[in-house]
């Protein structure tokens, strides 16, 4: 019988030529610049890590992917832009992972018994669905550590930003409830960062508020930090779901400071009855958006147990008022003094008297500089959740099983802390040092190698005429020195 040549897409010609494409190039890798990845693993030690947290039932005889391998695939796979478990069917003879992997690539699919592939998208989700709740309190542990590693000197200070997002469900998954705010069916994750560096990725179902245990996952928070760090001072910073009185007392008397957004409400707002007046009459006459800032003592007639300081923002713009709020316990020799009798400001300071306190403060900050530096700040997490999220798939919460979809959010997490000590160790003091993890993986991961295999190295030879040539150079000049 005739056996036909299948018919190929013909694609438009090259003036005489022909122009096709086909799948048989050889050792190729479309992601060769998993090497900088993996060199940045081995500073943090952080696959190490992960692995020494996770328990492995199984028997070594039988073994033929050690756990600290799968590690490695799903989370250089998730900061090289694969989502799912399935991708790795495919990537498992992909020669840059077989290396990130601690495998020397084999120049065919299966050379000899020796250069086997890597799991299967089986062995990931079985190895997804097997982590307790143990492995995940261990895996948090390494957040922290990873965190707290990463400086040299205890610093003075640290800020932990609090804030909690929506991550939609994909079917009947456990937890999984309605919720109004976010007018669908979702989870609702606590992160806490500090600066860029992640800390706390949290899975909750949404039936709960968004301070939601935030009380005992600070507790823990500053109890492993002031283990390493016992004179750091600590800040809390979150928006109004944060400002609870049982998480505002603890830090209270765990000389823990705090700066929440706090929910406005009539009695607030006559507070700043006069700010408000004046941002209105200063609108008018200039006609952009105006705000007056104020400092004064509230406290609320049931729930809380005592007057806390707030800063009242006074906003008017031609939509008309927008008043805002923030609550604080940061003392007053750091800022904050009552400023009931609006006496002028000498030098964007004031000298007041506090009488219920039976202290006399010297000098303030002005309200405003303190709004903006202290609780504007927190804004810049919102971008952090968004490269969870919209970069690294942290959304991607489809098991049925709740503990293997927060084992998923930590795999992200843990995707974000490479690709960032990447930024924070390699790119630091540049022009790129802001990158975002997106262009990151563009512009350095997602770099096409040939691969060539003998018995003395492995060489990924990278494009001639990369864009980031001189980028990926500079990169991995500083990886290899700082290693």
């Amino acid at each position: 019988m005739t056996q036909r040549k299948r018919n190929e897409p013909e694609l438009i010609r090259l003036r005489r030529q022909a122009v096709e494409v086909d799948f048989d190039g050889g050792t190729l890798t479309s992601d060769g610049g998993l090497l900088l990845l993996r060199e940045v693993d081995k500073r943090l030690d952080l696959i190490r890590r992960i692995d020494a947290s996770i328990p492995d039932p199984r028997d070594p005889v039988y073994t033929a992917h050690p756990q600290s391998e799968i590690l490695t695939s799903r989370i250089f796979g998730i900061a090289a832009g694969y989502e799912d478990g399935n991708d790795h069917q495919q990537l498992r003879h992909d020669p840059a992972f077989q290396v990130a992997a601690g495998r020397t690539p084999a120049q065919n699919d299966y050379d000899n018994d020796e250069h086997y592939p890597l799991a299967s998208a089986s062995t990931h989700s079985r190895f997804e669905n097997r982590i307790d709740e143990r492995a995940m309190f261990r895996l948090h542990e390494v957040l922290v550590d990873t965190f707290l590693d990463s400086y040299e000197q205890p610093p003075e200070k640290v800020i932990l930003d609090y804030d909690a997002t929506d991550d939609p469900t994909h079917g009947s998954q456990q937890q999984c409830f309605f919720n109004g705010f976010y007018d669908g069916y979702c989870f609702l994750p606590l992160y806490v960062f500090c600066g860029d560096q992640i800390l706390v990725s949290y899975l909750r179902p949404s039936s709960v508020g968004a301070a939601h245990h935030a009380r005992p996952v600070t507790k823990l928070l500053v109890e492993k930090i002031r283990s390493r760090w016992p004179d750091t001072k600590i800040i809390l910073r979150g928006d109004s779901g944060f400002a609870i009185e049982r998480l505002m007392r603890w830090c209270d008397k765990n000389n823990v400071q705090y700066v929440f957004g706090l929910q406005k409400n009539d009695v607030l707002i006559r507070n700043i009855a006069c700010e408000m007046t004046r941002a209105r009459i200063l609108q008018s006459q200039q006609g952009d958006k105006q705000a007056c800032f104020k400092w004064f003592r509230y406290r609320t007639q049931k729930s809380w147990d005592r007057h806390r300081w707030v800063i009242g923002k006074a906003e008017y713009s031609g939509k008309g008022s927008n008043p805002r709020f923030i609550v604080t316990n940061i003392p007053s020799e750091e800022g904050i003094v009552d400023t009931t009798y609006h006496r002028p400001l000498v030098n964007g300071k004031q000298v007041t008297q506090l009488k219920e306190l039976g202290t006399v403060c010297s000098v303030a900050r002005n309200p405003e500089e303190f709004y903006r530096t202290m609780y504007c700040m927190r804004g810049e997490m919102e971008n952090r959740i968004k490269e969870q999220q919209l970069c690294l798939f942290a959304d991607r919460t489809s098991c049925t099983n709740f503990l293997a979809n927060q084992f998923r959010l930590l795999l992200s997490s843990f995707a974000y802390v490479l690709v960032d000590g990447l930024r924070r160790i390699a790119l630091n003091g540049t022009e790129h040092s802001r990158l975002r993890v997106d262009t990151i993986r563009l512009r350095l991961l997602k770099i096409a190698a040939r691969v060539r295999v003998t018995c003395r190295r492995v060489l990924f030879q990278l494009p001639t005429h990369c864009p980031s040539l001189s980028l990926f150079k500079h990169v991995l000049a500083r990886l290899c020195l700082s290693g």
